[in-house]
């Protein structure tokens, strides 16, 4: 099966083939031979300089900064990391920060109801011996594909496709890439484009005005509208 590195720069390329530079977060572990361009990589152990980065910056990915300007990349890709940041929104924020407008975002997150995963979530207290240490130590976060669908509107991205990844049955050789079925895979990969402006706000019911929108903009909480249910 093809790895996720060349899985996430096909869907790039596909989608957007003047693709040009190119952030990859969290590049470290797995640096990406299948980027082309001008390929940027950022995470919190740059030591290692692939020879097809032209450069790379010590990132630590949790502090809610990327040392970038405003619209600088064509696009970027991003492999298991958004469930591994302390504050998702966030990144993801100043990933849209860093887009150029129509640019896009190419990233894979682990699927909460991966058969495997449901099973485990199920019967926790069976196979909790089981569980691997990752999940608790590294894992803060899950994303369904509602949740992923919601922060991508709300920080001002389009969700374009999605491509399932890698299913597996337990203790057999049996494994595909779900790649039109993104529910069966345990990873799926988003594709996302800059369409527009973040639009941060939470909501409470009102019993006289229906749905209340609060602005949470730089802390700032103040109403900017509201549906009537």
């Amino acid at each position: 099966m093809k790895g996720k590195s060349q899985l996430l720069a096909e869907r790039l390329y596909t989608v957007q083939p003047d693709t040009n530079r190119v952030l990859d977060v969290g590049y470290a572990q797995n640096p990406s031979s299948f980027l082309k361009g001008e390929v940027h990589g950022i995470d919190l152990f740059a030591e290692e300089h692939p020879h097809n980065y032209a450069e790379v910056k010590r990132v630590d990915l949790n502090d809610g900064h990327i040392p970038y300007e405003d619209s600088f990349f064509d696009a970027a890709t991003m492999g298991c990391v958004l469930a591994h940041v302390a504050n998702p929104l966030q990144l993801l924020l100043e990933l849209h920060r860093v887009i150029r407008p129509g640019g896009v975002l190419v990233f894979s997150s682990p699927n909460p109801q991966y058969y495997w995963e449901v099973v485990l979530n199920v019967f926790y207290h069976t196979f909790k011996k089981r569980v691997s240490q990752a999940k608790h130590l590294e894992h803060f976060t899950s994303f369904s594909r509602y949740n992923v669908r919601t922060l991508a509107d709300r920080v001002g991205f389009t969700l374009e496709e999605e491509v399932g990844m890698s299913f597996r049955l337990v203790k057999t050789a049996f494994a595909f890439h779900p790649l039109k079925h993104p529910g069966m895979g345990y990873e799926i990969i988003y594709v996302l484009r800059k369409t527009g402006t973040p639009q941060l706000f939470t909501t409470y019911e009102d019993k006289e005005r229906g749905i209340v929108k609060l602005d949470t903009h730089f802390g700032d909480h103040h109403e900017h509208g509201s549906t009537k249910t």
